[in-house]
């Protein structure tokens, strides 16, 4: 039986896995140190982003964006919707807020079901909440082109599937360090984002061990690329 949205629910009502789940992804040269997480997430400046499930025929998908090549963070990288707080906003509405305006999910639409443990970045010194969200029915999506170059909408089960997580090397300082990431489609999913994805599933994992093995064959992974969906934002 695959995964439906009484499963995420029970799941959010499990304990998280926290940083033993963000290190199932974590970069080699990022330890995951809970003092260090501890004293940064004190002062740290605060971001969110919304990991949003929702349902193509009988399977759970969510959707990544690939930023784009000419941005000055991150170009070309691989991430969640999300981006910084404004004001006295909640968690919940900075990471509806922000997906709304990246790729156009009206908020209003999203049923909030939880949040997973934010993710402190020492060299930036932001910490990124991770809010789980659901729509009924898959979004009408309304990508802003000024951000994103392509909707990388990925089933689920392929997360969870333990062939997707790859291990590269990259070096750093003159030293080479293993990098785990997820290998979806032609991209890489590493970083912050993989981190957040990993405890995710790692929830999923320990709180439905039988409906989390990934099926003989995955739901195919769409994507969309911001120029193809022109009419929806003109």
């Amino acid at each position: 039986m695959p995964l439906i949205l009484e499963h995420i629910r029970f799941a959010f009502s499990q304990p998280r896995p926290g940083l033993r789940g963000q290190q199932l992804m974590a970069p080699g040269y990022r330890p995951l140190d809970p003092k260090t997480y501890e004293e940064g997430s004190k002062t740290c400046r605060r971001a969110a982003v919304l990991l949003l499930l929702y349902p193509r025929g009988n399977h759970l998908y969510t959707v990544l964006t690939k930023r784009r090549h000419d941005l000055p963070d991150h170009p070309g990288q691989i991430a969640l919707p999300g981006g910084s707080r404004d004001g006295q906003e909640t968690v919940a509405q900075t990471a509806l807020r922000e997906a709304e305006e990246e790729v156009g999910v009206h908020a209003a639409d999203v049923e909030v079901l939880g949040r997973l443990t934010h993710i402190y970045i020492p060299p930036s010194h932001f910490c990124i909440q991770i809010v789980v969200g659901y729509t009924p029915a898959p979004p009408l999506w309304r990508p802003n082109p000024a951000e994103v170059e392509t909707l990388v909408e990925t089933p689920i089960s392929l997360l969870l599937d333990p062939a997707t997580r790859q291990i590269m090397t990259v070096f750093r300082e003159g030293r080479a360090w293993t990098v785990p990431y997820f290998a979806i489609d032609k991209f890489k999913v590493w970083g912050a984002t993989a981190m957040a994805l990993g405890e995710f599933i790692t929830l999923l994992r320990e709180a439905c061990p039988q409906e989390s093995q990934p099926p003989p064959q995955h739901p195919p992974i769409l994507l969309r690329p911001v120029h193809a969906l022109a009419d929806n934002f003109q």
